[in-house]
């Protein structure tokens, strides 16, 4: 039995929001959760690809948002509470890369990180709390493998994912009472356009030096895969983690050992 057999029906009439979930992880996450039953609503800020993204199950449903908007994820919120009337499951994962040395991480750098990885997390599980208060729902923060061990020349993204787990343990404490679990996930480096160089900044040449340079420091000696991340996300929100709270799950082929 592999592990969708074993996930079938777990997340049935439950109703997922996944932020950034056009692809890469995010995409993914929704697939692995649509394909257990659940309703997902996949917010980004490109329709084309969440289009493609939700055609790949008929129980996904996208909402074009920014994550770093406030109005936005108000409005994707309302939409959701519109459309289905509960939240049991909310996963942030929205997010941006960018390589900058501290001498480069001017203020619009640092602000554009801030606003997407850390406000836009703070900003969607605030409006989306009442409705997962109800349910007594879960939320999974995606974190990354840097929170822990900050990359150079990645201080800010660094920081960021540091800011994540923060979040993560402080909720798990203060939400407990609401019944509402909150862990986060920490993938390591996983195969996703987030690693597009245009995307990092740097050159195509640069990034395939710091590519093979990353794998390097893997101990499994390559790059996982998003479905690898998408269950462990799916564990964590399932019934079998309901003694689970302010945990952190790495899934990065062994650099936390």
């Amino acid at each position: 039995m592999d592990n969708q057999d074993q996930l079938k029906g777990t997340f049935e009439g439950q109703v997922a929001l996944v932020t950034g979930g056009s692809t890469g992880i995010g995409a993914a996450i929704a697939l692995e959760l649509a394909q257990a039953g659940a309703r997902v609503v996949i917010t980004g800020r490109h329709e084309e690809t969440l289009r493609s993204s939700a055609a790949r199950h008929p129980r996904i449903a996208y909402h074009v948002a920014d994550a770093a908007q406030a109005a936005d994820a108000a409005r994707a919120l309302d939409e959701l509470r519109a459309r289905y009337g509960q939240l049991d499951a909310l996963v942030n994962n929205a997010g941006v890369f960018e390589l900058r040395s501290v001498g480069d991480a001017a203020s619009d750098h640092v602000r554009r990180l801030w606003e997407t990885n850390v406000l836009g997390v703070v900003e969607t599980t605030r409006v989306a709390l009442p409705l997962l208060k109800k349910s007594h729902g879960n939320i999974v923060n995606v974190a990354s493998i840097v929170a822990d061990h900050p990359m150079a020349n990645a201080s800010i993204y660094s920081a960021t994912k540091a800011a994540v787990l923060a979040l993560t343990r402080a909720w798990a404490r203060e939400l407990a009472a609401d019944g509402v679990r909150v862990n986060a996930v920490s993938p390591g480096p996983i195969e996703t356009p987030i690693f597009d160089p245009e995307k990092v900044g740097v050159t195509a040449e640069a990034m395939q030096q710091i590519g093979a340079q990353i794998q390097q420091s893997v101990p499994l000696k390559r790059f996982g895969l998003p479905a690898e991340v998408a269950k462990a996300v799916a564990f964590l929100l399932a019934p079998g983690a309901s003694y689970i709270t302010g945990a952190q799950l790495t899934v990065a082929g062994g650099m936390e050992a």
